[in-house]
């Protein structure tokens, strides 16, 4: 019979495997299978929590290509008027390749110029605007790695401002994402970056020109291009990018997409072509937003208690938080692990602004720092009276004057009753005295009236 029962129960098993059902704890989770790309590397960024999510060699030297025109859209919304007019010169107007088609001596202004490099990714626009902003290409470079390095990019060089190809024109995945995120931050480069189509008014060398974005993920496309095929679904939450190409193996693109209210920003570099990139952008992203979950901790202007302070009207002043504080949770990662530390400004003095920053608030999950918010100051405070320099407020120094007041006519009125007592014993032993001395005078004349002798 015990035969028979484990007979049963091998067949049980083996139909319940061949049906392919497996216990919820064994089946693999969508977040966590494995990424591929055809990329030679990629990197995937959440900006809000400046945290990693996946790399691919984000280190590796690569040609940045025309993702380099983030860089000198980010430089030209810092330093130039939209509404400038340009020049262009003849260096910018043979520029080769993917073109505005600019001429020599047209008039054209900044932000036109700005949608000719974003939208066409003119190479041509690139320089026009680099020498409208620099004088000259050189100059502009040494302007872009200059910034570069201020974003913490450590592996970047640039030597022109559109990405064509020059032997000490590089930069890595990790290093791009950074001038990436820099840049759509920017409302400028963010706006047109995000648009669709734009037409250039006409100057007064050209008919108005019309533009089309080349990051598909704000519009989708099905269609030849170039004698190839390309199919592209249009991506909810992607508010901008920039692709770049530079031949078979070279292809590049960037985008920014908004998760849950966080901004995932997907890099690949070296694709395999103009077509896989976007295969592989898509693929970062679907694996970006499966494993990106938004956790808030706190939010903006919630208090974290008050910090000591002299030299002020009051000794303390309220700490608030200067934004939202917020994480990536990722699934299965219990809320209970999240917790928060507040390290205040030491010897902070008075005056304090409105605004202030007087310390941060570290975030963590599981003792690991995931994120750091500034704390500022919830209210003014003015510089106090004498005794502020000892941690003393004004309302305490009324309070103790006002104790010490109280104190003072407490103990004059202790002295005046002590005086009127001292008076009042006194007046009554002299009527005492008064009294004996009249009540011995009184037998003294008795005595001399009866004539006694004794």
């Amino acid at each position: 019979m015990k035969k028979i029962k484990k007979l049963l129960m091998l067949l049980l098993c083996a139909a319940v495997l061949s049906a392919g059902v497996w216990p919820l704890d064994l089946a693999p989770a969508a977040a966590s299978a494995e990424l591929k790309i055809t990329g030679s590397a990629g990197i995937i960024y959440c900006s809000d929590t400046n945290e990693v999510i996946w790399e691919k060699n984000a280190d590796s030297k690569l040609e940045p290509a025309s993702m380099t025109k983030l860089m000198t859209a980010l430089l030209v919304a810092e330093n130039l008027s939209l509404d400038q007019e340009v020049t262009v010169t003849a260096e910018a107007a043979v520029m080769p390749e993917t073109k505005i088609y600019l001429k020599e001596g047209e008039k054209i202004t900044v932000e036109n110029l700005l949608y000719g490099l974003l939208l066409e990714s003119g190479n041509d626009a690139a320089v026009a605007l680099a020498i409208a902003a620099a004088g000259s290409v050189e100059a502009f470079a040494a302007m872009m790695n200059e910034r570069a390095a201020e974003l913490g990019c450590t592996a970047t060089h640039f030597v022109n401002p559109n990405g064509l190809r020059a032997e000490e024109h590089y930069s890595t995945a990790e290093d791009m994402v950074l001038i990436a995120r820099e840049a759509l931050d920017n409302e400028t480069v963010r706006k047109i970056a995000g648009t669709a189509e734009y037409t250039i008014p006409a100057t007064n060398m050209s008919e108005e020109r019309k533009l089309a974005t080349t990051n598909f993920f704000l519009t989708g496309i099905d269609k030849e291009i170039y004698g190839k095929k390309i199919k592209v679904d249009k991506y909810e939450g992607v508010f901008g990018g920039k692709t770049g190409y530079v031949g078979e193996n070279k292809a590049s693109m960037v985008t920014g997409l908004d998760v849950d209210g966080l901004e995932v920003y997907c890099l690949v570099m070296g694709s395999e072509s103009a077509i896989t990139r976007y295969s592989d952008i898509k693929a970062m992203m679907d694996y970006g937003k499966a494993n990106v979950s938004k956790y808030t901790v706190f939010v903006k202007d919630d208090a974290f208690g008050e910090v000591k302070l002299r030299g002020g009207a009051d000794n303390r002043v309220t700490a608030v938080a200067a934004d939202d504080g917020f994480i990536n949770l990722p699934e299965g990662v219990s809320a209970s692990l999240v917790t928060t530390e507040c390290v205040f400004t030491d010897n902070l003095t008075a005056p304090v602004e409105k605004g202030q920053r007087i310390g941060v608030v570290h975030i963590y999950v599981a003792d690991e720092l995931k994120s750091t918010i500034d704390l500022l100051a919830a209210e003014n405070i003015e510089e106090g009276w004498f005794l502020s320099p000892y941690g003393i407020s004004n309302l305490q120094t009324v309070i103790i004057g006002i104790v010490l007041g109280l104190l003072l006519i407490a103990l004059i009125a202790i002295m005046t009753l002590r005086i009127s007592n001292k008076r009042k014993q006194a007046r009554i032993r002299k009527r005492k005295l008064e009294e004996e001395a009249r009540k011995q005078l009184a037998r003294e004349e008795d005595r001399k009236r009866r004539d006694w002798r004794f």
